[in-house]
């Protein structure tokens, strides 16, 4: 097609479709360079229109919006000094709108904190750099933007923002803050101004002081890491990593741990998996006990005590390790030495799909069990889950010899006759070949 084709192929698909249109305009304004052309574009497209927008229709303006905020957040990748009043503007429209809005599947909030990112980005990149009075009125624009009354969810991070400040800028911000009232909850930019200073003490106590528990310990170890203080973080991780009562986020530990490996020092490393698999002995802690001593090369000499101590306090666990480890047997021996502690009926059908292939008159009962369970509870979804592993148990059965399928069809008709009072039960088996169709 010759140009002319295609520019009418375009115009057509623009009168057709007007997002196509909205789409070609965008990046037109885009390619002038002029921000006047984009501040036209993103009062047209960001600019809320409703009282209120409901689930759906939140969802729509964020994806209305969506082609303007992405083309935003590239320009601010080489930004001018003028398109930071551009992005702003759309920062405000936005956060207008999700004031108004069911934003709970957070898709307006995505909207507004890519923009946010923007906005620093485009204070970092701007060429020529921020001019002092610019910066100033940069800065004005961030603490009203947060502290105006309108907005406390959206923070903007003066750290993001540094890189493109004076200290006299900075200053001005700081000075700001410390004439707010932040309220009880209000320590983020307090945060964020002791990283930027680097300073231990300030970071600690932004954080509400020496730490009480785990959770305050890992903020604080993030914050002193960012800041660059290394050794800091690391004393203040091993003191969460002792508070820890839970185990529930290792993330202290695998601070500590990345930071070994880094280092060289590959036995801590294994050292600092296997005391914490020890104090706390699952499944997630034996996997990253087993991935760290991998990479050092050490687990040949971890793996049985830490295979012994998982199969003892956490069967479930082990008995899928062995499965995921290609242990088959030693996994069906073990589950079923162990049945009272495995309840899981997934994790049963695995052994059993694995079981059926060498040994399928051992599945047998279990699939029997699993069934009849499943259909103690009145469910559709539960009759369907029951059909198919009925189906499943039929095909098991045919392998293991014509007595197993006399069973199998005996359970069949027992099950059947239990559930003939439960039409959507007998329309599922039916459905799924077990019972015939008349």
């Amino acid at each position: 097609m010759d140009a002319e084709d295609l520019r009418g192929l375009i115009e057509d698909a623009a009168a057709r479709f007007p997002t196509v249109g909205d789409w070609l305009d965008l990046h037109r304004a885009s390619s002038t360079g002029d921000p006047a052309e984009l501040l036209a574009t993103v009062n047209r497209t960001l600019t809320p229109h409703r009282r209120f927008y409901d689930y759906r229709q939140a969802n729509e303006y964020a994806d209305d919006g969506l082609d303007t905020v992405e083309l935003l957040a590239g320009n601010a990748l080489q930004a001018t000094p003028a398109l930071i009043p551009v992005i702003e503007r759309a920062i405000t429209l936005a956060t207008r709108a999700i004031l108004k809005s069911d934003d709970s599947s957070g898709a307006q909030g995505g909207l507004v904190r890519t923009l946010l990112d923007a906005h620093a980005t485009a204070t970092r990149t701007a060429t020529p750099p921020l001019t002092q009075p610019e910066q100033t009125r940069l800065v004005a624009w961030i603490v009203k933007y947060r502290y105006s009354g309108t907005q406390d969810f959206f923070d903007p991070d003066i750290v993001a923002y540094a890189p493109g400040l004076s200290q006299k800028s900075i200053e001005k911000y700081r000075q700001a803050i410390a004439d707010t009232d932040l309220g009880r909850y209000g320590s983020y930019p307090l945060t964020r101004l002791a990283v930027l200073d680097q300073d231990r003490d300030a970071i600690i106590t932004a954080n509400g002081g020496e730490p009480h528990n785990a959770m305050v310990a890992a903020r604080i170890v993030s914050d002193l890491d960012e800041a660059g203080l290394r050794q800091d973080a690391i004393a203040y991780a091993h003191t969460g990593i002792a508070m820890d009562a839970h185990g529930w986020d290792p993330k202290l530990v695998t601070f500590l741990v990345d930071d070994a490996l880094t280092r060289g020092d590959l036995q801590q490393a294994v050292t600092l998996r296997r005391d914490w698999f020890e104090r706390f002995p699952t499944s997630r802690s034996f996997t990253m006990l087993r991935d760290t001593a991998e990479q050092a090369g050490l687990w040949p000499s971890e793996k049985e005590a830490a295979e012994q101590r998982l199969a003892k306090r956490d069967a479930p666990g082990f008995t899928s390790y062995l499965l995921e480890d290609g242990r088959d047997n030693q996994a069906w021996e073990f589950a079923t030495l162990n049945s009272n502690l495995i309840d899981s009926a997934a994790l049963w059908l695995s052994l059993c799909d694995r079981r059926a292939q060498s040994h399928p008159l051992d599945t047998l009962p279990i699939y029997r069990r699993i069934i009849t369970d499943t259909l103690t509870v009145t469910d559709k979804r539960n009759y369907r889950s029951a059909a198919t592993m009925l189906k499943t148990m039929r095909t098991v059965a045919t392998s293991a010899g014509h007595h197993a399928v006399t069973e199998f069809d005996t359970f069949l008709a027992e099950t059947i006759d239990r559930n003939r009072r439960r039409p959507t039960c007998i329309d599922a088996f039916t459905r799924a070949g077990l019972i015939p169709r008349r």
